[in-house]
């Protein structure tokens, strides 16, 4: 995409404190890049990866209790054997 077929809507604004701004404009530019090229990359580096799901917390939550009345059923089973 070149320079020509963005608008005003297609930029991303980020708020970092003032040293860390800086220190990174000196470190693109002493890399011979710029700002864009640089966030623009690692855009693109983030949106190539699989994205992590979440777990669904309804699903963990149901399995965590379902194994809860299994090892407290064992539990039960265990201390029948070792009082007979």
């Amino acid at each position: 995409m070149s320079k020509q077929e963005l608008s005003k809507d297609d930029r991303l604004v980020v708020r970092i404190d003032k040293e860390t701004k800086n220190a990174f404009m000196q470190r693109v530019e002493s890399e011979g890049k710029n700002a864009s090229e640089v966030l623009i990359s690692w855009i693109n580096d983030y949106l190539a990866q699989e994205p992590r799901l979440l777990p669904d917390i309804g699903q963990v939550y149901a399995e965590v209790e379902s194994l809860k009345k299994k090892v407290a059923f064992l539990e039960d089973e265990v201390t029948k054997k070792s009082a007979a």
